[in-house]
């Protein structure tokens, strides 16, 4: 995944994506110790699962992604962890293309 993949990077996370050849999407979430207690880093992944439920019904199907959280992250909250979200899959071109009728 790492080594095929892409990547979009932020000051609060890291995104990872690759195509995984199915037709649903797939998210990983790795935070580190040096980022906090469990209690803060199991916030920050709900934080961030909410916000890719919000964004991927948006996104194209295929692809697999992992969120990399840094050490910033633990003053996010949800609206600016949904925001930066959706910038990194616009930033990926992950999004739906429009059709025009």
């Amino acid at each position: 995944m790492y080594r095929y993949g892409r990547t979009v990077v932020s000051r609060n996370i890291v995104l990872y994506y690759c195509p995984n050849g199915r037709v649903y999407n797939r998210i990983g979430f790795s935070i580190s110790k040096k980022v906090g207690k469990s209690v803060v880093r199991n916030r920050i992944k709900r934080i961030y699962r909410e916000a890719f439920k919000r964004v991927e019904k948006q996104l194209c199907k295929g692809y697999d992604f992992i969120l990399i959280a840094r050490k910033p992250a633990v003053d996010v909250t949800f609206h600016e962890a949904c925001k930066e979200l959706y910038n990194h899959c616009r930033k990926g071109q992950l999004f739906l293309k429009k059709r025009l009728s």
